[in-house]
């Protein structure tokens, strides 16, 4: 499937109650009567909170927002969601490839089905694959997301420096950086999703760009990570830190910490999501300034491309305890004014539009490559399991502690993309 035409449809078509309580845990158990539980994610915290005020201030239903890291969430949620104890909504990652993902909590029957909801008719033709199974809608689609260098813009005009555009001026800087006693972009190599980052965002222009139908292909067993041009991608990845593009014990670092870097100036970048900018603005001074850059993996910078996709959507659990409240929360966040509320503090994209959105400006190199066609989908969206993530999370891990090599990494993620 390419992508490409879906994010340029969602495009074309756009551009938070007192909230009873909100926690840094999975918040487990439905709520019943006139309150709800929605559970979310971290860097979607922010967005929910505003989102459920808005929503209480509706329609009176009392909303508690419970938050956490991906890798806890992705655990406890499904933990929740087979003892009956899961929260009324819940975050819910497009199409296949992790045990939160639409295909995987569909295909066992944890998810209610949303097909007669009136957004399941406005759903973008390329989301329908990644929002759907078996011809019934299970997600609603609330954001577009994008992978690529969270800059902090003020720092690299304090130290004279610009945003490298290709390959070789990207390792340059890198030791630009290190020699001035920065480090040009912090990895969260102890977050284990933050690993994936890298890859995500030079695989498009590397494999997807020059081979469009590469997932096609892997799906039909014609090809293999280990014998494509996935051995560049994590080749230019051991390369990035052979020039000393992340800082010392990158491995040992969490997500929270690596943010912390670029809003402070210690670090100048680093490769996130979109919606980490909004996390990173507020540990910032007032007035730093920051944009969302592609990563070149070439030397034409024609070349580069960048991975986008759908990001938040959430489902109903199948055993909410307030199920009619949690309709009206999807109801709400599919609006032209929820897409709004969510999309704001989190400097994403509405996925099914509003009229009233007014898109972060750092996103604005987002924006022109969703218009003109230069993204690729997240990789994990159409693999066949969620090992074959767990497996290149370990992999990278391995691969920058020097435990293995780009073809021994990428034979690992073949053997578990192989188990269908």
């Amino acid at each position: 499937m390419r992508y490409r035409a879906v994010v340029t449809m969602a495009i074309g078509a756009a551009v938070v109650a007192s909230v009873a309580g909100c926690s840094n845990d999975t918040g487990g158990g439905g709520g019943g009567g006139d309150t709800l539980t929605w559970a979310t994610v971290t860097s979607d915290k922010s967005a929910a909170e505003e989102a459920a005020a808005a929503f209480e201030a509706e329609t009176g239903i009392s909303v508690e927002v419970t938050a956490s890291g991906v890798d806890e969430y992705q655990t406890t949620t499904r933990t929740q969601l087979s003892s009956g104890t899961a929260p009324d909504v819940f975050f819910v990652w497009a199409g296949d490839g992790n045990p939160m993902a639409m295909q995987v909590v569909s295909d066992a029957g944890l998810v209610a089905d949303l097909s007669d909801m009136d957004f399941a008719s406005r759903i973008p033709e390329g989301f329908k694959s990644v929002s759907q199974n078996g011809g019934k809608t299970y997600t609603a689609p609330i954001s577009s997301a994008g992978i690529g260098s969270a800059f902090n813009l003020t720092a690299m005009e304090e130290n004279g420096w610009t945003i490298p555009t290709t390959w070789s001026d990207t390792l340059a800087f890198c030791g630009q950086a290190k020699a001035a006693g920065k480090t040009a972009f912090a990895l969260a190599g102890a977050t284990p999703w933050n690993t994936q980052l890298i890859s995500y965002a030079l695989a498009p222009t590397l494999v997807y760009g020059p081979d469009p139908d590469f997932a096609a292909q892997m799906s039909a067993g014609d090809v293999t990570f280990a014998d494509s041009a996935w051995v560049d991608v994590l080749d230019k990845y051991v390369a990035m830190q052979d020039a000393g593009c992340f800082q010392e014990n990158a491995l040992g670092t969490v997500y929270e910490d690596a943010l912390d870097m670029v809003a402070k100036g210690e670090a100048m970048a680093s490769v996130q999501v979109n919606a980490s900018l909004a996390a990173i603005r507020q540990g910032a001074p007032d007035g730093t300034e920051f944009t969302l850059a592609p990563v070149p993996a070439t030397d034409d910078e024609s070349q580069t491309r960048m991975a986008a996709a759908m990001g938040a959507a959430y489902g109903i659990n199948a055993k909410a305890k307030n199920p009619e409240g949690a309709k009206k929360l999807i109801e709400f966040l599919t609006s032209d004014e929820g897409q709004s509320v969510y999309n704001t503090p989190i400097a994403a994209i509405p996925a099914l539009g509003s009229s009233t959105f007014e898109p972060d400006p750092a996103l604005d190199s987002l924006l022109e490559y969703l218009e003109t066609g230069k993204t690729d989908p997240f990789m994990d969206q159409l693999w066949p399991n969620a090992k074959v993530q767990q497996v290149h999370f370990e992999v990278v891990q391995q691969l920058l502690a020097g435990d293995v090599d780009a073809k021994g990494a990428l034979s690992q993620m073949d053997a578990a993309y192989a188990e269908g």
